[in-house]
């Protein structure tokens, strides 16, 4: 099923708000996966696509070390409107869902 386009761009305040729930998704990821523990343990989130109802999301996660290379890539989603919510950034995090 092909996508739809976003017929609306991204505000300023919802990229600040969701820069916050990306970074704070990382943390919560690097926590429940335990590579917070793990020297080389990562995660990175970032937006990889948009339209007017969801913010799709790519999730990489893992280790990588010099004896170690193991990477893990999500793709999640969290539905825009969460963004003008009056939540806290932890309340937006959980909203995020599996794809």
């Amino acid at each position: 099923m092909k996508k739809k386009k976003a017929t609306k761009l991204l505000k300023g305040k919802e990229i600040a708000t969701l820069t916050k729930v990306l970074n704070e998704f990382d943390l919560a990821t690097l926590r429940d996966t335990g590579v917070h523990r793990i020297s080389g343990g990562f995660a990175d989130s970032k937006l990889f696509d948009y339209d007017n109802e969801y913010i799709d999301i790519e999730l990489k996660h893992g280790v990588q070390s010099d004896c170690e290379n193991r990477v893990h890539t999500e793709q999640w989603k969290l539905k825009r409107s969460v963004l003008s919510q009056k939540k806290s950034v932890k309340q937006m995090v959980r909203e995020i869902e599996d794809c």
